[in-house]
């Protein structure tokens, strides 16, 4: 307690200060609440007396402005009119401007379940009423959202999820010949993504291809750059990302083109610990990022340039851009503060929608009235609400770095008490190697570790921890990858090919489900099995 309170004295100064902002904001925040609450009174009767196809046009027009608000509330109106219709068409416009109320939250917002929740309730639409030339625009944007998300949170399930929805996007782009889907997806796929397995995107370099496509020699000159990246041909990658500059004639915000592209560069001198030219490109991406006001990169490339100045040993630019990183992620909280206020500008709209045939003047202004307190109660809510989650993060924070101390203690002393000497492990290893070496026995869909242990006349402890020390991973992890190598050297035999189907392969190699062993295929190759089928009959040609 002692020294929390002499934090506390020693910020005095800082914490007044905050609280004074802080009520600030409040004031400002309830101010602006209050006009908005009424500018979307007053649009909603104008706006709900358009078509559609006018709202859709003044929201992209919007949109183009970087009015948030007003090309939300556009597209808002739009998206809730499929419930009152059975018009095909007036449903296949709900659906795009679900799609687009998705685009405004993630781009304008950052709000990432907000989006995540329009693009979904876009898909399921689609799905239900049967508009499939239009999911693959809507997998692309929901695979573009989780693919940032990840990166921003360093999640990697949701990273492998963006990856799969990927895929499946430029799998449909292709079915369909939707060109521009499919440079759009493989450029957010492989946007920083320099571990890109680029042997299964070739098709951008198909013949079928119109060359008018947009951005398809941006994309080819993307692949061609990683492919030499990845060869650590890093001049030769460079020659690559330059040619990409000049070839930048996106429709839709060509500076996020120039802004990858920079990145690009930078990537290849940092890989040749080229820092000067490094920290060169990465501020030219930071000018691009700051003048379009993109928030969440600008903190990114902060970070990067603070990283690389520390390599240079320049300590006065490293706490420049240092700096410049926590400014940055300061505006990103603010911005989204700010953005509680200025969405209630949709949550007017909607209100509006729902009572507009029954609600007469006078219940409008007095719905107005308690609107306005339930909106300001709302906004003090969720500031207290959000001083509590920055609290409780902070806590969770050293709780997690507690038990991560006490669960590294424990692993080391896990196996420091064994009895297991170097001439018993010795043994025991052989024996082990014995054993998986026989796919009569591990090919046993019931084969568990204590049968091995009782193989090799041993307990499940000694083999557990022989395993663990010396391949790296659990008797189950490895058990898998035998499998899948057995179940491969079947897939290779020319007289098996073309006679044999995957559900057998997986029952005879051990797997319970054809799921289980694609997955563990899958994870152990990065193929599937019928990949696997199709290169390896082709190689026995």
């Amino acid at each position: 307690m002692r020294p929390f309170l002499l934090y506390l004295c020693k910020n005095a100064k800082e914490n007044r200060q905050y609280m004074l902002r802080y009520l600030f904001f409040t004031i400002l925040s309830f101010c602006f609440t209050v006009s908005i609450a009424q500018n979307a009174i007053e649009d909603f009767d104008t706006l709900s007396k358009l078509s559609s196809e006018q709202l859709m046009d003044r929201g992209r027009t919007y949109f183009s402005q970087h009015k948030a608000n007003k090309a939300l509330a556009c597209f808002t109106i739009v998206s809730e009119r499929y419930k009152h219709s059975n018009n095909t068409e007036e449903i296949q416009q709900s659906i795009r401007a679900l799609n687009n109320c998705g685009c405004v939250y993630q781009y304008n917002y950052s709000d990432y379940p907000q989006a995540y929740e329009a693009f979904t309730r876009a898909y399921e639409l689609c799905e239900q009423h049967h508009y499939d030339d239009f999911l693959p625009v809507i997998l692309v944007n929901l695979s573009d959202l989780l693919n940032d998300y990840s990166i921003h949170y360093g999640s990697l399930p949701l990273s492998q999820q963006a990856t799969d929805t990927f895929d499946q996007c430029i799998e449909k782009a292709v079915e369909t010949k939707n060109w521009e889907l499919l440079t759009t997806a493989f450029f957010n796929l492989s946007n920083q993504n320099y571990e890109l397995d680029l042997k299964k995107y070739d098709v951008i370099f198909s013949e079928e291809i119109p060359d008018s496509t947009p951005d398809l020699e941006y994309v080819r000159l993307q692949y061609r750059g990683i492919e030499l990246l990845q060869q650590k041909k890093y001049d030769e990658a460079r020659q690559q990302f330059n040619q990409q500059l000049e070839v930048i004639n996106t429709r839709w915000e060509p500076s996020r083109d120039t802004l990858s592209t920079y990145q690009n560069i930078a990537k290849t001198y940092q890989l040749e610990k080229d820092y000067p030219q490094e920290a060169h490109y990465l501020e030219k991406a930071y000018q691009v990022a700051r003048n379009e006001e993109a928030f969440t990169q600008c903190a990114d490339i902060c970070k990067q340039l603070s990283y690389c100045y520390k390599t240079m040993g320049d300590t006065v630019l490293q706490q420049h851009y240092h700096l410049l990183y926590l400014e940055k992620m300061e505006e990103i909280r603010q911005k989204r503060l700010n953005n509680i206020a200025e969405l209630n500008y949709i949550y007017e709209l909607r209100k509006e929608e729902t009572k507009a045939q029954t609600m007469l003047m006078t219940q409008r202004i007095q719905q107005y009235a308690i609107i306005t307190v339930l909106v300001f109660l709302i906004i003090a809510i969720l500031m207290a609400f959000q001083l509590w989650k920055v609290n409780r993060e902070l806590q969770a924070k050293n709780k997690s770095l507690f038990e991560k101390y006490q669960q590294s203690l424990r692993i080391n002393e896990k196996y420091s008490h064994s009895n297991l000497n170097n001439d018993q492990r010795e043994t025991l290893i052989a024996r082990i190697q014995e054993v998986f070496s026989d796919p009569n026995v591990i090919c046993q869909q019931d084969f568990t570790s204590s049968q091995l242990a009782k193989l090799i006349g041993s307990n499940t402890t000694y083999v557990s921890q022989v395993i663990n020390e010396t391949y790296g991973m659990t008797f189950s992890i490895l058990l898998s990858s035998r499998r899948v190598r057995i179940a491969c050297q079947w897939m290779e035999d020319p007289a098996r090919i073309g006679s044999i189907t995957i559900e057998a392969i997986a029952s005879a190699s051990g797997f319970k489900s054809r799921t289980a062993f694609i997955n563990a295929f899958k994870r152990e190759t990065g193929l599937t099995p019928s990949d696997y089928i199709r290169f390896a009959a082709s190689k026995s040609r």
